[in-house]
């Protein structure tokens, strides 16, 4: 399959897209870890407190992302279908900076572990979803599929923009607010309270920036090219409606695959960087992994992007599953013998695994999804992080009660596995869209 160059109208799009998701990476890798770190470094609440909130969230997400799809699919206003919704992140950067106050304000960690909860699941939960599903929705709407590979692939890689954002925000914390573990037989380091405060109030601030400028200068369809407006009561029964979901199989096909995926990816998210806590790594020793994992992740991300539009969406998949669970299962290893050399050679391929290899995945996603729908079923996709995100964090919240952290990385090939023989049933939609081609002519 040829390739099509971008136009210039079309890489200032991806770029802002990418803008899009640069804020978002590095809102959802605060949330996702120092939310988490809040809750057992300021907190000193066990593992599966943290699960509870995780799974509370997802609860959330995976109700209102559906909601703010079917709404945004029948918005007709002047400033687009999707951009207004966008704003949304405004307020859910502001509940981050509001989440590090909570212990300075209620002094004990069950008042402050309620009020965590109450921002996490509540405001962010629907704030940040409005954000997510005007976000996801953008690519399928305005990019055509022959490109989506290798949009995602320039997208993707400038979200990791934001990830090294928060890496480095990382770096500075632990420098600046870490201090020894005081807790009795606890080793490593912690961040202080006033250490997460700072962090999330720029995270948050970042997150608001972003959102400000997707809605000034993104650019959609006229309203005047979009499908007719249907009526939000007559768009909810229709949903449930078991003919009309029968004929988008191969959608659920790949609903169900990437739940199982992702799975593995939320059962060692919420614990990666209290593992690497717990390993005392020095402040160079971080760097240094960053330096050597980072430049695989950009290289597997652009060249599965462009193979994807090329080769289709699925051939790549399984091989680089199986070799990403390979490096991931030396994680364990590094961890117990607090060996460092093992610590940079298994880190490339857990953050390929949790980054890179999403990037076929989504494009893959994006072609199943109704043309006039795709806001509601960018929802019903939603699934995949939340369902994922309640089995996986409770998984690897369980594992690391009984087992011990280091042993999530184990957890995490086996949903990859798992997930192959699922992703090999779901039909190859370049291929399709060839066969389509030569029958029109």
């Amino acid at each position: 399959m040829k390739e099509k160059a971008f136009s210039g109208l079309l890489k200032r799009q991806v770029l802002l897209i990418g803008l899009l998701y640069m804020g978002d990476y590095l809102f959802f890798f605060f949330e996702q870890n120092y939310f988490n770190t809040y809750l057992d470094h300021v907190l000193y609440l066990p593992e599966l407190y943290i699960s509870v909130m995780v799974s509370l969230s997802a609860t959330v997400g995976l109700i209102t992302m559906f909601l703010w799809g079917m709404i945004s699919d029948n918005t007709r206003s002047k400033f687009g279908r999707r951009r207004p919704y966008l704003l949304f992140g405004i307020l859910a950067g502001a509940g981050m900076v509001l989440y590090g106050l909570g212990f300075p304000l209620f002094g004990q960690s069950s008042t402050a572990y309620l009020w965590c909860v109450i921002i996490d699941v509540v405001i962010i939960g629907v704030c940040s979803n409005a954000f997510l599903v005007a976000e996801r929705s953008l690519i399928p709407d305005t990019i055509e599929a022959e490109k989506r590979g290798r949009a995602n692939g320039l997208i993707n890689s400038i979200s990791y923009i934001g990830l090294l954002i928060g890496v480095a925000f990382l770096l500075l914390g632990d420098l600046l607010f870490g201090i020894a573990d005081p807790r009795p037989g606890e080793d490593g380091t912690i961040i202080t309270q006033e250490g997460h405060f700072i962090l999330l109030s720029l995270g948050g601030i970042v997150f608001i920036i972003v959102s400000i400028i997707g809605f000034i200068f993104i650019k959609e369809k006229k309203v005047t090219e979009l499908p007719e407006k249907k009526k939000y009561f007559s768009e909810m029964k229709q949903t449930f409606n078991i003919a009309e979901l029968r004929t988008q199989k191969e959608f659920f096909k790949m609903l169900l695959a990437f739940v199982i995926f992702q799975s593995g990816i939320s059962s060692v998210m919420p614990f990666l960087f209290i593992f690497i806590f717990d390993l005392g790594l020095g402040t160079l020793d971080l760097l240094i992994g960053i330096v050597i994992a980072f430049p695989c992740v950009f290289v597997a991300t652009i060249y599965l992007g462009k193979a994807a539009d090329k080769f289709g969406r699925k051939k790549f998949v399984p091989l680089s599953i199986v070799i990403v669970s390979i490096g991931f299962c030396l994680m364990p290893f590094a961890g117990i013998l607090a060996d460092k050399i093992l610590f940079m050679i298994s880190l490339p391929f857990v953050l390929v695994g949790v980054l890179a290899l999403v990037t076929p995945l989504n494009a893959w996603s994006q072609d199943l999804l109704p043309e006039d729908k795709r806001g509601k079923f960018t929802g019903i996709f939603n699934i995949v992080n939340t369902l994922s995100q309640i089995i996986g964090s409770f998984a690897g919240g369980i594992i690391a009660t009984l087992f011990g952290i280091p042993w999530i990385f184990v957890l995490g090939p086996i949903f990859f596995l798992i997930s192959i023989p699922f992703f090999l049933k779901v039909k190859e939609t370049v291929e399709l869209e060839v066969k389509e081609t030569v029958k029109l002519e």
